[in-house]
């Protein structure tokens, strides 16, 4: 696999997970101390086990969370737990994905060569599945989001999506851009103008450092992906 196109990707998803613009409603005046990663996120606890968001004020985290919507929205969109093994199957072959390959690299292969690293279970040892993530869960669960980058981006259906999920959705213009709907396929939540910006900027970046169109789109893809199904 092109370990240029890995770390670039890598660098991207760390802020192709933005959702808002700076200093929103959702974020009024950002403290400079915040856990938050920039202006354009989310605050994050502290410590995943306490319940806490480390050294922001508790009511300026309500006042943004209601602005999400409700308490189930709010989990779900800046939920911190893993996602399970097999919940990670699912949504690769709903985007796609063929998990039944035996090909060398392949998605389906490196899903199943990093169980360990996923955090799966281990029931004869009594170890239950891994819910906060770990380094090396995110780091494999990141390489299988590259992996799939490949088997996602459209291939010869006119930058249309074949995942069950929407299929024959425009992920790609003419001029080969992203769109909003089809971002909004790859996230599961409705793509903003920032989303589009950056994962534009994501592939054109990669292009200006030698790569192809279609492997500037691949980055794009997978950090999308890694962003959207992890939290900061």
């Amino acid at each position: 696999m092109n370990m240029k196109l890995v770390a670039l990707a890598l660098g991207a998803s760390a802020v192709v997970g933005c959702s808002q613009a700076p200093n929103n409603v959702l974020l009024g005046d950002m403290d400079p101390n915040s856990l938050a990663s920039g202006d354009n996120t989310q605050n994050h606890m502290q410590d995943p086990n306490s319940g806490t968001n480390g050294i922001s004020d508790p009511n300026t985290v309500n006042q943004q969370n209601q602005a999400v919507g409700s308490p189930e929205v709010v989990a779900r969109l800046h939920s911190c737990s893993k996602i399970t093994y097999a919940a990670l199957a699912n949504i690769l072959s709903e985007h796609g994905v063929n998990m039944s390959s035996n090909q060398t690299n392949s998605t389906a292969m490196l899903y199943k060569g990093g169980a360990s690293a996923l955090g799966v279970a281990n029931y004869p040892g009594r170890v239950p599945e891994m819910i906060i993530p770990s380094t090396a869960a995110l780091a494999k669960e990141f390489d299988i989001m590259v992996a799939a980058s490949l088997e996602i981006q459209p291939q010869g259906t006119g930058g249309k999506l074949t995942m069950s999920a929407c299929p024959s959705t425009q992920l790609f213009d003419t001029t080969g851009a992203f769109t909003s709907d089809g971002l909004t396929c790859l996230m599961g939540k409705p793509a903003t103008a920032d989303h589009l910006t950056i994962a534009n900027g994501v592939a054109q970046e990669a292009v200006s450092q030698g790569l192809t169109q279609e492997q500037g789109q691949q980055i794009a893809i997978a950090a999308i992906l890694e962003a959207a199904h992890t939290c900061e």
